[in-house]
């Protein structure tokens, strides 16, 4: 799915994901502040941090550096569960520009969804703007992009 800045993506998925075989992550606000959600596990990790708090600077953001582990522990975990829908919100900047935040895992879970031995679908969460590079960057040109429209419909 790729949308623009807060238009309303990760609500969108967390709606979604209720009737689905799926886990994760999610980045959601809560309190004016970006969370880690990990979708199997019903579970809210704080992401971002004050200013000059020590994190991972992306803009006038600051994030938890720990927390980006606790994210990809997540994911390598749940790969291995066959479900249908990993979800991953998302892939930004940091990881597209920088090769940091959720990076190598990012890569490493799109080679397993290319591979013959994955099972289900990878669902990664694309700003529009960064479209086109994240397709360049991890040979995504077969991909299917998905529109807002999808998962309405699918309530």
């Amino acid at each position: 799915m790729s949308q623009p800045v807060q238009s309303g993506k990760t609500t969108l998925l967390q709606k979604w994901l209720e009737t689905k075989n799926a886990a994760g992550i999610l980045t959601p606000d809560v309190n004016g502040k970006r969370v880690l959600y990990d979708v199997a596990e019903k579970k809210f990790y704080e992401l971002e941090l004050n200013e000059n708090s020590g994190g991972i600077k992306v803009g006038k953001f600051e994030f938890n550096k720990d927390n980006f582990e606790v994210a990809k522990s997540i994911l390598r975990k749940q790969k291995k569960y066959g479900l249908d829908w990993l979800v991953v919100d998302e892939v930004g900047k940091l990881e597209i520009e920088r090769k940091e935040g959720l990076e190598p895992v990012i890569t490493e879970l799109i080679m397993h969804y290319k591979s013959e031995d994955a099972k289900g679908n990878l669902l990664l969460v694309i700003r529009d703007y960064l479209l086109d590079t994240a397709i360049e960057q991890y040979a995504l040109q077969d991909a299917i992009v998905l529109d807002k429209a999808f998962f309405e419909e699918s309530n």
